[in-house]
């Protein structure tokens, strides 16, 4: 009888290195830990991004080294570290969510130190240019949960329009919350030259389900 070889996981694909003026879109590495755990220990990322109120290392590290692969490698999340081009410090992080056929969710967590600098607007520039050029999407959505208003003057920075708003459309740790949902079509107006974030935190999509998963939260589809 012939034997059936044993087979190991399939290695997940390694992150594009994406150079931008200001900040750069790389893999997350393990000397990111502690700056993810601070940003997601953040009042305004708890308020808006469904992650563990009380996020610990090791949240950190089941999210780098399980969700994060998991995604590149199942291709459901691409999941960057946005790091600051002079030192390699970890910002924040951004990524595509709920892949479909030509489409996909952006999300983005910026941390409270990098807020109000332009940091999200230039590592949202990145992903979308990568998004469109790299991937081949055709339309880009982000959600929003309500409230969030800084989430929202940054995807209407980035050339999103506003679609809806959608009731009771997400969760936050078992709670219903209503979301705003905007899109921007392939060839749209981003604006490289808008100015600061708004002090955006959580994601268009990382505020609500639809993003990549935030930081030690497990993947999920659709927001």
């Amino acid at each position: 009888m012939a034997t059936v070889p044993e087979t190991s996981p399939r290695p997940a694909p390694v992150a594009p290195l994406i150079e931008g003026p200001t900040v750069r879109l790389r893999a997350l590495r393990e000397d990111d830990v502690p700056a993810l755990v601070e940003n997601c220990r953040d009042e305004a990322t708890r308020r808006f991004v469904p992650v563990p109120l009380d996020y610990t290392p090791d949240d950190a590290l089941t999210y780098l080294h399980h969700t994060v692969p998991d995604g590149w490698r199942d291709g459901t999340n691409h999941v960057f570290a946005v790091a600051d081009t002079d030192d390699d410090a970890l910002l924040g992080t951004v990524g595509l969510h709920a892949f479909r056929a030509t489409t996909a969710d952006v999300g983005i967590n910026i941390g409270p130190a990098a807020r109000g600098r332009g940091i999200g607007t230039a590592a949202c520039l990145l992903l979308i240019d990568y998004a469109v050029e790299g991937l081949g999407m055709r339309t880009l959505y982000w959600q929003a949960y309500v409230g969030n208003h800084a989430s929202l003057a940054l995807a209407r920075r980035l050339g999103f329009t506003f679609r809806a708003e959608l009731p009771d459309f997400a969760s936050l740790r078992g709670d219903p919350v209503d979301v705003w949902l905007l899109s921007l079509r392939a060839g749209d107006g981003a604006d490289p030259g808008a100015a600061g974030d708004g002090g955006a935190a959580g994601d268009g999509a990382d505020g609500g389900p639809a993003r990549p998963a935030a930081p030690g939260e497990a993947p999920r589809e659709k927001l």
